[in-house]
């Protein structure tokens, strides 16, 4: 079984380009989501004890986001909300990579993102047990309401380093990024059918070196999904 996937990562025509050019891509973190929900998936009870495990918990989910950031990617390009939600309404960019799935030491390196219904459990250990709060992060870090299944997210994370933790302490909204290297390795490029990107231009952010396969998207004429488009003259 291969260690490596082809995911993709959805953004607008300037941060493609800017991506690109400075070679990084930004963090997440858990305490800043968009997702009202996100890395809160549990039923905390309607007892008195739930208001404690609830602020137990974000307690452990703010100090759990200042080491570990994550970016999230997609299984996808061809999925027409993922163009119309995170790339500027079909303006936008997809960029592929290959990454990991485990890194050296065969510690998981990614998430892929279960899609639940219904909220999990979740007791009064939170509030003394080392080794449950553990279990509880790991089960938050993958698990999402199932409203969101159509973003077929993977979710790759990333320790910060000792000077990253103290920027991030001294300048909370300060961005913090990850750059290309051997584990975030672009692959390929897909222009939006609305992007003002072309092949020729975008090549000049790219180095000699790099191998990337380029493809302009078309929605599909008999399905809903976005494909390669083949014509020659409509491609970017």
């Amino acid at each position: 079984m291969s260690n490596t996937v082809r995911l993709f990562y959805f953004t607008c025509d300037h941060w493609a380009a800017e991506n690109v050019k400075n070679r990084r891509l930004k963090l997440s973190f858990p305490n800043d989501v968009n997702d009202i929900f996100e890395f809160r998936p549990f039923d905390f009870g309607d007892v008195e004890q739930a208001r404690l495990r609830r602020k137990a918990w974000l307690d452990a989910i703010y100090k759990y986001s200042k080491s570990q950031g994550f970016i999230s990617f997609s299984e996808s390009w061809a999925v027409p909300t993922m163009w119309g939600h995170y790339a500027n309404n079909h303006k936008g960019v997809c960029l592929g990579f290959d990454l990991p799935i485990r890194r050296d030491d065969q510690v998981a390196y990614a998430d892929k993102i279960d899609y639940v219904d219904y909220l999990h459990p979740i007791d009064g250990r939170i509030l003394t047990d080392a080794a449950y709060n553990e279990e509880m992060v790991n089960i938050a870090r993958k698990t999402k309401s199932s409203h969101w299944s159509y973003e077929e997210e993977w979710r790759y994370w990333f320790s910060l380093s000792d000077k990253e933790k103290e920027l991030k302490l001294s300048k909370p909204d300060e961005l913090i990024f990850a750059d290309f290297d051997a584990n975030l390795v672009l692959r390929e490029v897909i222009f939006g059918t609305k992007s003002a990107h072309t092949t020729e231009s975008f090549k000049t952010f790219l180095r000699e070196d790099d191998n990337v396969k380029f493809t302009t998207a078309r929605p599909s004429f008999r399905r809903f999904a976005m494909v390669p488009q083949r014509h020659i003259s409509l491609k970017k």
